[in-house]
């Protein structure tokens, strides 16, 4: 048993793996941080057509970092599969690892093939700020 979690571990630092990475963030995408009580998030959303667009291939995740009523409200427009839910464990990580880096809403980030952020923009999201964060990380 042991020889096989030697071998385990030797896989994982010839490829640069970890067991559980938990910087990894869904791929190629734009996550877009909103709240309920965030009124300029509110208009990002009635953009997210246009954010779509300018992200090009990478997909615009809306992550609500706010639960309840009217955060539900507010998602009920943002199509499902646009929609990032992290559990509540994962989004403590969520908030020390993203969220910590700005001083408040409206924040996004992107993440690069690679699972690991890549650029960020504070501020309200537009086409063209998607395509420029799209283009900082390679795509």
């Amino acid at each position: 048993m042991r020889r096989i979690w030697t071998l385990i571990a030797g896989a994982l630092l010839l490829t640069g793996a970890t067991p559980a990475d938990p910087a990894r963030y869904p791929t190629r995408s734009i996550l877009l941080f909103v709240a309920s009580w965030c009124a300029p998030c509110h208009g990002e959303l009635r953009q997210l057509p246009a954010i779509t667009g300018g992200a090009g291939p990478y997909r615009v995740l809306v992550v609500p970092v706010d639960r309840g009523r009217a955060t539900d409200a507010m998602l009920r427009a943002v199509p499902v599969e646009q929609v990032w839910r992290p559990d509540a464990a994962r989004m403590a990580e969520v908030r020390g690892e993203l969220l910590a880096k700005t001083a408040g809403l409206p924040f996004s980030v992107a993440i690069g093939g690679d699972g690991r952020p890549c650029a960020a923009h504070r501020g309200g999201m537009t086409a063209a700020s998607a395509r420029g964060m799209r283009l900082e990380c390679g795509g």
